[in-house]
């Protein structure tokens, strides 16, 4: 049996959580229960093509920045656990995938980032408890479409005529999942 998903225009309180400009980015859910290295790959693949950026706003441990360092994947350290990787290959999206699948299935959040122009550096996020999640040194224009991959599925605030209602996300998710209409905006 294929494992289910719905993909919903996103609540408000997902929106707010991040500071950028709303009017230009449409939000759209997708809740998924298994986020595989599989899924995060077809998704890049599918909806995008390299080169993307991940910004892993922590690491559990050391073994994600050893792995990063043993397979001679440059990232930039933003703080003491965090790192951003310019991924351009194929190779690159395989390894860094396998580390998305660790850190969101361990209640950790992930950002994809896709636009032209963009640097590692401008890609730092600000989290504090109590404000939205800030991009404060990207410029908003150079970003065409960022992912917020977590745990129970990942949100795409998208500028892109591509992804930008719940019908045509769907499109880009693996045939191996099976989509819920019932819970779905479609």
């Amino acid at each position: 049996m294929k494992k289910e998903y719905f993909v919903q225009y996103s609540d408000q309180s997902i929106i707010d959580s991040f500071d950028f400009p709303k009017d230009k980015f449409v939000s759209i859910t997708v809740g998924i229960s298994d986020i595989t290295p599989e899924l995060i790959i077809s998704l890049v693949q599918k909806m995008f093509g390299l080169p993307v950026f991940f910004v892993l706003d922590s690491m559990l441990s050391g073994y994600e920045k050893e792995t990063l360092i043993k397979n001679k994947i440059p990232f930039y350290e933003h703080s003491s656990d965090g790192a951003i990787i310019k991924v351009d290959s194929v190779e690159k999206l395989e390894l860094v995938s396998g580390l998305v699948e660790v850190l969101v299935n361990n209640g950790l959040s992930v950002f994809i980032f896709h636009g032209e122009g963009i640097v590692e550096q401008d890609l730092i996020p600000s989290r504090q408890w109590n404000k939205p999640i800030e991009f404060k040194n990207v410029d908003i224009h150079k970003v065409d479409t960022f992912v917020d991959v977590e745990e129970v599925g990942f949100t795409i605030f998208s500028k892109s005529d591509l992804f930008n209602s719940p019908r045509k996300v769907k499109n880009y998710i693996p045939g191996y999942y099976s989509l819920d209409i019932n819970s779905s905006d479609i």
